[in-house]
């Protein structure tokens, strides 16, 4: 016989509270004190209450007709070390937050900064303070720091927020659903694009940290393709750790192996300009990371990484698990893969 469903009278009977008190500590309520929140939140999870889905649907329909008057608070919170506003210094997080901010407003969601650093660096004082004024959403964000520290510690209260981020940035928690760039499917993307114009021999240029950063993700997709061409043993593969000092090994690397094109990201290709390579006079090039800023990203072929989409995918992987009342930290983390979009340019032009 199926086990009977445990209700939410069975469980306010449980707590000895009313069934409305149980509805909102399960819902982080403020007007709920936290001590009986706490203890409600605990009983469900004993006795594994996961609410009745054609009911939880039904409430997340009234709640989105009655967001205007009472929005509820997506609250980004970035690492310790980070003390400006996620999405103010490089441009990839501002699109990033353009997109975050467009689908919380859509979906009637605020969002707001919560700085660790504002709190003498400490993220239980940050969790206090969310839980204390009823916040239930967390964004994990993307390191908006040029250089930031090998180590550091990230640790909120999660098992109290819904909880996603975005990108890979930030390695910890590592069981976290994520939005992020699809970066080997779009690389895969550039390399078809560009065989498909008339190219042949190909190169590759990155920088280690952003290869480490991509977990290797780019590099693998040219790997694959030139494996698939059988031209892996030609390794036209041009790997740096420091932009300093690195012009005359670029130039042997150039006449070694002659690329007609060449698949890399933005600090590779000013490498290239340093060393005076005309493009595409000398070379054509395909940019991976490609930004509408002033490195002149519009006269270059290669890929839009969509991350105004990316941070719209993130406040839906928020806005699901809040409609799921489930907080922490998944078993079984999801990650919502955003393919990127080609770009056509002046550096790429058609050999056949």
């Amino acid at each position: 016989m199926a086990e009977r469903r445990m209700t939410i009278r069975d469980l306010a009977k449980l707590a000895g509270v009313s069934r409305m008190t149980v509805s909102r500590a399960l819902n982080n309520a403020a007007e709920v004190a936290p001590e009986t929140r706490e203890r409600i939140q605990s009983l469900a999870r004993e006795h594994r209450y996961t609410g009745n889905p054609m009911i939880t649907a039904l409430m997340a329909d009234v709640r989105r007709r009655k967001v205007r008057s009472d929005r509820t608070i997506i609250a980004v919170v970035p690492p310790v070390f980070q003390t400006t506003k996620w999405g103010t210094n490089h441009i990839a997080n501002r699109l990033y937050r353009i997109g975050v901010e467009r689908r919380a407003a859509a979906l009637g969601f605020k969002v707001e900064d919560f700085m660790p650093s504002a709190y003498e660096g400490s993220y239980r004082r940050v969790s206090q303070v969310l839980y204390q004024r009823g916040i239930q959403a967390v964004l994990v964000p993307s390191i908006d720091v040029r250089d930031p520290p090998e180590q550091f510690e990230y640790a909120l209260d999660w098992d109290k927020f819904a909880v996603a981020g975005i990108g890979f940035s930030l390695h910890e928690p590592k069981r976290l659903d994520r939005a992020v760039v699809a970066h080997f499917q779009s690389a895969r993307l550039a390399l078809h694009e560009i065989r498909e114009r008339g190219y042949r021999r190909i190169g590759f240029g990155i920088l280690q940290r952003i290869n480490e950063r991509m977990e290797g993700r780019w590099k693998a997709a040219f790997l694959l393709d030139q494996l698939e061409h059988d031209e892996l043993g030609q390794m036209r593969l041009f790997e740096f750790d420091r932009m300093q000092g690195q012009k005359a090994r670029l130039r042997r690397w150039l006449r070694e192996h002659l690329p007609e094109v060449i698949l890399g990201e933005r600090y590779f290709l000013q490498l290239l300009l340093e060393c005076g390579v005309k493009i595409p006079g000398d070379v054509a090039f395909v940019l991976l990371d490609w930004l509408p800023d002033d490195l002149g990203g519009d006269r270059f072929a290669g890929i839009d990484q969509r991350f105004e989409s990316v941070g719209e995918a993130t406040v839906d992987l928020i806005a699901g698990r809040l409609n799921r009342n489930e907080r922490g930290l998944p078993e079984d983390p999801h990650v919502k893969k955003i393919e990127g979009r080609w770009l056509d340019g002046h550096s790429l032009p058609r050999l056949n």
